[in-house]
């Protein structure tokens, strides 16, 4: 992965739209809310459900923490949360906003040092591309491996779905800086670790989210 190459295009949107979910390449804080919607019921399938750790892996400006903090959950769970991004700029502004959450400049793939979480989340930082497909689809496959590894009882991750697209060409859908996967890929790297695993791709036509239970 060309991590420069990420923390420019991110923090550039940053210079260009604010504290705004444009400028971690979201359409709206609708969308963004209705994928945390499904996020959080990892909750549900995990073995644990009170006192619980949570990793938000390329957390942006931490608006899951928001979330799970005005939907009740944090209290409700008792959630210790941490997120970590590789983006100095985005940090900060996620700290101003959420003081209350632990926020880390962090690699989970490069840092062999950071310890298990009872629930690992990554929210569509998978979805932009910096390098060669089969570059950005090894990298994938890397993060779910890494992200199985750290939790204790689950991992959830979203993704943008190929399938639902008027376009048939797979090479010519990820042509551009977004990269759209198709979900059977996707979990013929899950079942090399997990064998436990739900996939939904009820909630919107080119989005789909895969849990990895333990």
């Amino acid at each position: 992965m060309d991590h420069q190459a990420q923390i420019d295009y991110y923090e550039g949107l940053l210079a260009k739209h604010g504290d705004s979910p444009l400028a971690l390449d979201w359409n709206s804080r609708e969308s963004q809310r209705l994928r945390y919607e499904i996020l959080k019921e990892l909750f549900l399938y995990g073995k644990k459900g009170s006192g619980i750790t949570v990793l938000d892996v390329g957390c942006g400006f931490g608006d899951l923490y928001g979330y799970f903090k005005a939907e009740g959950l944090v209290n409700r769970h008792k959630i210790s949360y941490t997120g970590s991004d590789i983006s100095p700029k985005i940090l900060e502004v996620a700290r101003k906003k959420y003081p209350a959450a632990k926020f880390e400049l962090k690699d989970i793939l490069t840092d062999r040092q950071v310890p298990q979480y009872d629930y690992v989340f990554c929210s569509g930082a998978l979805n932009i591309r910096t390098t060669g497909k089969e570059e950005h689809l090894e990298l994938v496959k890397e993060m779910i491996f890494r992200m199985y590894d750290l939790a204790r009882y689950g991992a959830a991750l979203n993704f943008l779905g190929e399938g639902m697209l008027p376009v048939a060409d797979q090479d010519d859908v990820n042509s551009g800086r977004y990269f759209f996967f198709q979900p059977e890929l996707i979990l013929s790297y899950v079942r090399f670790v997990c064998g436990r695993y739900i996939l939904r791709h009820d909630y919107h036509a080119g989005d789909f989210t895969v849990y990895m239970l333990k």
